[in-house]
């Protein structure tokens, strides 16, 4: 067989198009093009083009098409979230309301401050804006100053519970469990009295924007979220308090608490004053303890042999000298208008005030009798403390009497 003749060399793949057709010129293909030119894969094709996904890559800007993965859910485990803490609640009270404050309030005295405020707090932007810019007329205190559309209210705080500094930095959701209408709103004052059965007092305006009236329910609450947190300080005690005392202070044989006292709203203690029972020791301590009737009362009250009863603590004001309260101390002796004091009421009565003088620094000239008590204002006077500490009801008695004793 005759050998078969071999063709060139090409550098080039024969290709099987016929020679009789004109071989197409070869266009040239831009390196980009060919550079994206993939080998053919015999996977086989995706059933959809959804399947295909087209990405750009940030550097060259191609083209190519993969298959999507379908997005697997992020494991949480290790940054699982804490679970939610229970609301930690520092106050609430629920029961009947009423209203005060502002100037048509004149169940207010027009001199009655407020129990969390003072006048300097009327130059604090924070607190400035519950008050009224001008007093009204005839008025002196913070009470009949509020400005009534304003949202505050009071309630008898525990300070032990609810520091007053706590309670002034505080806001406390007012509800109307009857129609849901809730709102924030700020403390401002300790009451309403016990006495009245209600557990709280709003301001009209506030009592208007929850629907409310006189003797409604109304529920308060102050959380751990809604207020902010007072971290606890050491007491800085004024000058005379504490052990700097010489005098140790007498042994109390029972604390019978009074419900008719209230806040000192700041007011220092600068003086004492003497009364006479003018009844039993059982029935003044049942006169101090009525919910109806005169709600008067004492700080101390001294029996006939000695034994000292304390109804109201010193740094609460007691109703025991209409006018001159908010600065005092009172202190009761038993016995009746004609008797003296007996020889162990005196003694205790006269270490009772030697304490308390140094205690709160008071003169040993502002010892007063009842009647002649400054700033006692009851129409008539009062013939107390009648002839405890003298034969003579004046004041020069009590001097004399303190000038002999103490």
């Amino acid at each position: 067989m005759p050998p078969r003749k071999r063709k060139p060399k090409s550098s080039k793949r024969a290709t099987r198009r016929s020679p009789q057709k004109p071989r197409a010129p070869k266009t040239v293909k831009s390196s980009r093009r060919k550079s994206a030119r993939k080998p053919k894969s015999r996977a086989r094709k995706p059933a959809s083009r959804r399947a295909l996904k087209t990405t750009r890559t940030r550097t060259t800007g191609k083209t190519s098409s993969r298959k999507s993965r379908p997005k697997l859910p992020r494991k949480v485990a290790a940054v699982r979230p804490l679970p939610a803490q229970p609301e930690e609640i520092l106050f609430r009270v629920e029961g009947k309301m009423s209203t005060f404050g502002g100037p048509h309030d004149l169940g207010m005295a027009a001199n009655e401050d407020l129990a969390l405020f003072t006048k300097a707090d009327l130059q604090n932007p924070k607190y400035s804006y519950l008050f009224l810019p001008a007093p009204p007329p005839g008025t002196s205190g913070l009470g009949r100053r509020l400005n009534p559309d304003r949202y505050y209210f009071a309630c008898r705080w525990n300070y032990a519970e609810t520091p007053r500094e706590f309670l002034r930095r505080a806001l406390a959701r007012v509800e109307n469990p009857l129609n849901g209408r809730a709102v924030d709103a700020r403390p401002v004052d300790w009451g309403p009295h016990s006495s009245t059965g209600r557990v709280a007092d709003l301001s009209p305006g506030l009592a208007a924007a929850l629907g409310l009236d006189t003797d409604d329910i109304v529920r308060i609450t102050i959380s751990a979220r809604r207020a902010i947190p007072v971290k606890p300080s050491l007491r800085i005690s004024r000058a005379g308090h504490g052990s700097s005392n010489p005098h140790t202070k007498p042994v109390i044989k029972q604390f019978i608490k009074s419900p008719h006292c209230s806040c000192r709203n700041g007011a220092s203690i600068d003086k004492i004053v003497l009364h006479c029972t003018e009844g039993s020791l059982a029935s003044a301590l049942a006169e101090f303890q009525k919910t109806d009737g005169r709600q008067v009362s004492a700080h101390y009250v001294i029996d006939r042999n000695g034994d000292i009863y304390q109804m109201v603590s010193d740094s609460d004001r007691s109703n025991h000298c209409m006018g001159a309260n908010q600065n005092s101390i009172g202190i009761e002796h038993v016995g009746s208008e004609t008797d003296s004091l007996t020889a162990q009421q005196a003694a205790a009565s006269a270490a009772l005030i030697r304490w308390l003088l140094e205690q709160y620094h008071i003169p040993r000239t502002n010892i007063f009798g009842h009647d002649f008590a400054p700033g006692y204002c009851r129409p008539g006077g009062t013939s107390c403390p009648d002839k405890l500490f003298g034969p003579v009801h004046s004041q020069s008695t009590i001097a004399a009497w303190v000038e002999a004793n103490l």
